[in-house]
């Protein structure tokens, strides 16, 4: 068998420590395997994978037993305790010492690639004395290659062709094919995305802005793998973050018929292969049952309507999050007991044999760490990952994939940083800016070209992500054929009581135009509660629409609070008891808790009736009722007359429900669920309806009618992130909202923005107040003053792993023969 093969393939070599290497290496660096380096393995795996990826001979020495660190180790601690890079180190250290080296342990080098070869097929045989590694049973001399998958061109290898490694673990000897061009697209594709497409070997890391191709680029990327260069289908899985984005990629493939899971997906079969079975999934009423018999007594205490509901939250957090339960705990005030509630949790999943949504992640991750064959087997299906959305990923997705990708973690990962606004679920662009720190050695390949908006967008969206400093730099321009006319970015900003009515006159001005169909519009908001001013205006100028709200958004306790003002305001001839509980502690009055079942012995009360209660109470009781009375003197008084907004605005800044909600909005949970946005979004419909009494009736009855699947898109810009429209209008654009005055990382209040406006194939809209202006909109139009980067992190968040476990076992596949 020649020695050391050819130069390009980088061969080095194993030897005992303290021996010459032989001659061919005797220059290559030197990398000695002793107890100090398997105490301390990262900066030697390091160095290793480097040497690999590059293809650099390299002579490994070896002082220990290989048996060492031979098997797959496990990591048992509990996985939120874990950094999302965290890993068995031996999983690379063993592969890495063994994929691309002779072994001249005994003295004359050993190619076991090639003795496994002779395995795989009948009538191949190692040929020792050249002209290459074998011949396989066609004849066919062949390199065998250790290395990175990638093309070769034979006149590099003596005129040989290659079988790779992974194909002789397969038990075919399947040449690879030299480079060529991906396919019969070759001519659709631009030249961004056509470099990324034919990337050649190793991890790449693939920016791509909003409208540039990304899912063309991805399953382009799938064909090319499969049909151009003949891996084994069984070695390549694409990932999509959720069902949709899976049967899209999917259907755009039906040639090749490619393995496409989804994240969750991809958690369930890990889990199915562990268990023997799947384990069945538990809906949200399930999972909601669940949680309220583990919380005896707890839920009564909630004066939330959804007491569950924050706790379904503090568990994702935990899970997907990898964030320790106690930190989740004390960072809101609607979750007690949760650090408890967690493993008891946990612990019923597992006595029942099912999991929850966020169980099929955390876990596979669980599995993976803890049975390390287990994981090695698993690793044999997962040798190239092609994972879509990357910037969306949680801690917990990341170390899932970044386990099944060992021990070459050659991920194809496609995403935009600009597009990371689900923080709270603990997505970071840190993911994709440090992207080389999890797959090391990855390759970029930045799309470029936004084809989806108009030129006038793609520079706002530009300039506005130029004020964030957290991001992977980029350079984005509109495609050829986009709309380059004035006018299809416009800033609309009204009166803070004409806002539904301007976003009616957008819509309905859009509609007028010829061949513009309501489907194609859409009107998106930061948060939920904002939708319900063009939901209610929309639907009362006609104009159908297809709204992600629902009656449940009256339920929320702001709102709740509210609506029992507005009737209290409106009972000429007394309140209903109901009512008067309904507001009790909205805001907080210090009220004792038998007063509430004081108030229900009779079904009516007037002011006078309230405070008379004072003279039948002790003295120290007797002031807090007496506050009550004159709140609720101050909105019947407000009701005389008054119209909706004006009881409304007596309801937030006299009685202090504003300052209620806003003290719950900042001991609560997050920013997603506001209660203070809640009454803004009844101001935002007060002026449609002045009535006090008749409000809300009027407002009920708008959610009794269907919602038009055909009709003008009503959403928050969350849940449209991939989708698109050729008329958008973002609604709400106002300061407290965008920016949101709850929102810890103001740049991703900017992507929140950016991803709404690209959201926009023609024409897009930004409504603002101009009496509560957005300072976004300055910097939309790059007039806003410019700051300096906040100081950096002291550690990246990608980096930040607590593990104190040195693994000393591994295997990718390689057999025991070596060693």
């Amino acid at each position: 068998m020649p020695v050391p093969g050819p130069v390009a393939l980088g061969r080095g070599v194993v030897i005992t420590a303290g021996a010459d290497p032989p001659a061919p290496w005797r220059d290559a660096l030197r990398v000695l395997l002793d107890d100090t380096a398997l105490a301390d393995p990262a900066p030697v795996v390091a160095r290793l994978h480097l040497a690999w990826a590059r293809r650099e001979p390299v002579v490994i020495e070896l002082a220990v037993d290989p048996a060492t660190f031979r098997q797959p180790a496990a990591i048992t601690t509990e996985p939120w305790r874990l950094a999302p890079d965290t890993e068995p180190w031996s999983d690379r250290l063993h592969f890495l010492t063994w994929a691309n080296t002779y072994d001249a342990r005994a003295g004359e080098p050993t190619w076991w690639w090639a003795v496994k070869a002779e395995r795989a097929e009948d009538g191949a045989a190692a040929t020792p004395d050249g002209p290459a590694d074998i011949r396989r049973p066609d004849g066919t001399a062949a390199w065998i290659d250790g290395g990175p998958r990638q093309p070769w061109d034979p006149a590099a290898l003596d005129g040989c062709p290659v079988v790779h490694r992974e194909s002789v673990e397969a038990r075919r000897l399947a040449l690879v094919p030299p480079p060529v061009a991906p396919g019969h697209t070759t001519a659709a594709l631009a030249p961004d995305q056509l470099a990324a497409v034919a990337h050649g070997a190793g991890p790449a890391r693939i920016i791509a802005p909003a409208g540039s191709g990304k899912t063309r680029v991805l399953t382009e990327r799938l064909r090319h793998l499969l049909a151009d260069r003949d891996f084994e289908p069984g070695t390549v899985l694409a990932v999509a973050y959720n069902k949709q984005a899976q049967l899209e990629m999917a259907s755009r493939t039906t040639d090749i018929r490619p393995r496409v899971r989804t994240l969750n997906s991809l958690g369930l079969w890990v889990l199915a292969e562990h268990r023997g079975s799947s384990p069945p999934v538990l809906d949200e009423r399930e999972t909601r049952r669940l949680v309220e018999e583990l919380l005896p007594g707890r839920r009564a205490r909630r004066a939330n309507t959804d007491p569950i509901g924050p706790y379904l939250e503090g568990l994702t957090a935990i899970r997907l999050g990898l964030t320790d339960p106690d930190i989740v705990e004390g960072g809101r005030d609607d979750v007690p007991g949760l650090a408890e509630l967690f493993p008891a949790y946990r612990r019923h999943l597992a006595e029942r044999g099912v999991v929850d949504f966020d169980e099929q992640v955390y876990g596979a991750v669980e599995a993976l760490l803890t049975d390390g064959p287990f994981r090695a087997s698993l690793q044999r299906s997962c040798r190239h990952l092609l994972v879509d959305e990357f910037q969306d990923l949680t801690p917990a997705h990341v170390l899932m994939l970044r386990l099944l990708a060992l021990p070459a973690l050659d991920v194809f990962g496609v995403g935009d940083d600009d597009q990371c606004i689900y923080g709270h679920a603990g997505a970071d662009p840190a993911f994709l800016i440090d992207y080389e720190l999890l797959f090391p050695t990855a390759t970029a390949h930045p799309l470029k070209v936004n084809y989806r908006c108009p030129t006038e967008v793609v520079r706002g969206a530009a300039t506005l992500l130029g004020y964030n400093h957290r991001r992977v730099a980029k350079e984005i321009t509109p495609g050829p054929d986009n709309d380059a006319a004035a006018g299809t970015l416009r800033v609309v900003e009204h009166g803070p009581d004409d806002a539904a009515p301007v976003a009616v006159d957008v819509v309905t001005g859009w509609l007028a135009e010829p061949d513009v169909e309501p489907s194609s519009v859409a009107v998106l908001t930061r948060v939920n509660s904002l939708l319900l001013a063009p939901h209610v205006a929309l639907r009362e100028a006609g104009v159908p629409i297809a709204s992600v709200l629902g009656p449940e958004v009256l339920e929320r306790t702001g709102m709740r609070a509210a609506l029992a003002y507005l009737r209290i305001a409106a009972s000429s001839r007394g309140f209903a008891a109901a009512d008067v509980v309904e507001v009790l502690r909205r805001p907080t009055r210090g009220l004792p808790q038998w007063f509430p079942e004081r108030l229900q012995r009779r079904s009516t009360w007037t002011v006078a009736q309230t405070g008379a209660i004072a003279e039948q109470v002790p003295e120290k009781e007797a002031a807090k009722v007496l506050r009550l009375a004159g709140d609720l003197q101050l909105v019947v008084d407000a009701g005389r007359g008054g119209s909706t907004r004006q009881v409304l605005e007596v309801v937030r800044d006299d009685v202090g429900l504003g300052s209620a909600m806003s003290l719950l909005d900042r001991t609560g949970g997050g920013q997603g669920s506001s209660h203070l946005d809640d009454l803004e979004g009844l101001l935002g419909v007060a002026d449609l309806h002045p009535d006090p009494g008749g409000f809300e009736p009027w407002l009920r009855e708008s959610f009794r009618r269907e919602s038009d699947s055909g009709g003008v898109t009503l959403s928050t810009i969350h849940r449209v992130k991939g989708r698109e429209w050729d008329r958008v209008a973002v609604f709400g654009v106002v300061d407290g909202i965008v920016p949101h005055r709850l929102a810890e990382d103001i740049e991703e209040e900017r992507r929140v923005l950016h991803v709404g406006i690209t959201r926009g194939r023609r024409r897009v809209v930004v409504l603002g107040d101009r009496t509560r202006r957005s300072a976004f909109l300055g910097e939309l139009a790059g007039t806003a003053p410019r700051r300096p980067p906040p100081p950096p992190p002291t550690a990246s968040p990608v980096v930040r792993s607590t593990r104190t476990e040195s693994p000393a076992t591994a295997v990718d596949g390689i057999e025991a023969v070596e060693g």
